[in-house]
């Protein structure tokens, strides 16, 4: 046998001698995860509305009396002042000097009356003994009386003094807030013109509209979930306290008036607000644990569902509606008797393999996860 020949027979006893096995398929791993049917309950229907904090009275304009200077100003915008605290004072010499005045005015028509009294006694006691004609005591009689009024005029002005007196200093005639201040140390402030305006902020009214279609739902007295967006985590208790009986032509809607306690002033005037009615009527709904709700990277919202017979589960978009406790109401995109994820969720995609567990590593716990 020639040698050329001898180099492929030597390759293909090497290659028969080397033959390629495929390597065993690896196992999917499965997820442990925790399941739980949807929660049915029975809720009070609510009616959802927006509006603004507004304060229940018109704003309190505050004037003077009697014009003047100003020499004090006690309080600036935004300030709290309760009823009878000082706001502002003007000059009051010429009003001291008008209450002296008067004070000598009602001193001397007080000697006058003194003396008219004194002559009319002695008067009356010599016409009682028919010793003075009738038509002599009554001119004593009618001078005495004359006295009498000059001096109940004198003590009138003098009232009237001391009350102009007063009016030179200003003070809250109610309880609030100082909303608007037109005044400065230094002007002139004239009778009549506001000076101050004050704001009432406890309780509070939020108003809202309530649209056509839902305001079979609202009546006086019912009670309202208030929440502020300018003060995310918190929420006010209020109560229905007014509603127009006539709708607003172009927007369809019935302003409501929500009457709400407000004792440490949170709520200011010109807040939006959302407002969550409880109906009178009661319907059913369908919860699970915020720990079944996640999101995907485009922010849509949804829960993963378990299919037994093929133990893998696939993602539903879900709408997602009001709070109940420590679980979120589920409005549409899950059925009530399909099982949902409640944890496990953080290495989960749609059809990925699963186990059902009671009780997850510590790595796999429950956590919840942002609610709509």
């Amino acid at each position: 046998m020639r040698l050329p020949f001898a180099v492929p027979a030597i390759f293909v006893l090497v290659l028969s001698g080397c033959s390629h096995r495929s390597p065993a398929p690896v196992a999917e791993r499965s997820v442990p995860v925790q399941l739980r049917a949807p929660k049915l309950i029975d809720r009070p229907e609510l009616v959802t509305v927006s509006g603004t904090v507004n304060s229940p009275d018109a704003p309190s304009d505050v004037p003077f009396l009697v014009s003047g200077r100003v020499v004090r100003v006690a309080v600036h915008e935004g300030d709290f002042v309760r009823r009878g605290q000082l706001l502002a004072v003007l000059d009051s010499t010429d009003y001291t000097l008008a209450v002296s005045g008067a004070d000598a005015q009602v001193a001397a028509a007080s000697v006058a009356r003194s003396r008219a009294e004194d002559e009319y006694q002695r008067m009356k006691q010599l016409y009682e003994s028919k010793s003075l004609p009738a038509n002599d005591f009554h001119k004593f009689e009618a001078a005495y009386n004359g006295a009498g009024e000059q001096l109940n005029q004198a003590v009138a002005g003098e009232k009237q003094a001391c009350k102009r007196r007063s009016d030179a200093t200003l003070v809250a005639p109610v309880t609030g807030f100082i909303s608007r201040r037109a005044i400065e140390p230094g002007n002139m402030a004239a009778a009549g013109v506001p000076a101050f305006q004050i704001v009432t902020l406890d309780p509070i009214e939020v108003l809202v509209g309530v649209p056509e279609t839902s305001i079979h739902l609202v009546r006086a007295g019912q009670k309202v979930q208030i929440r502020i967006p300018a003060l995310p985590g918190e929420s006010f208790e209020g109560a229905i306290r007014e509603i127009n009986v006539a709708a607003d032509s172009s927007t369809r809607t019935y302003s409501t008036r929500i009457r709400v306690a407000n004792p440490q002033h949170r709520l200011r005037v010109g807040m939006i607000a959302e407002a969550e009615i409880q109906g009178d009527q009661v319907i059913k709904a369908m919860t699970v644990p915020a720990s079944a709700i996640a999101r995907d990277p485009q922010g849509a919202t949804l829960a993963f569902v378990y299919y037994p017979a093929q133990k893998r589960v696939f993602s539903k978009r879900i709408e997602t509606g009001r709070v109940v406790g420590e679980e979120v109401e589920i409005r549409s995109g899950v059925q009530a008797d399909e099982q949902v994820v409640i944890g496990g969720q953080h290495e989960l995609r749609d059809g990925i393999l699963v186990e059902p567990t009671a009780s997850l590593p510590a790595h796999l716990g429950v956590t919840g996860t942002e609610s709509k």
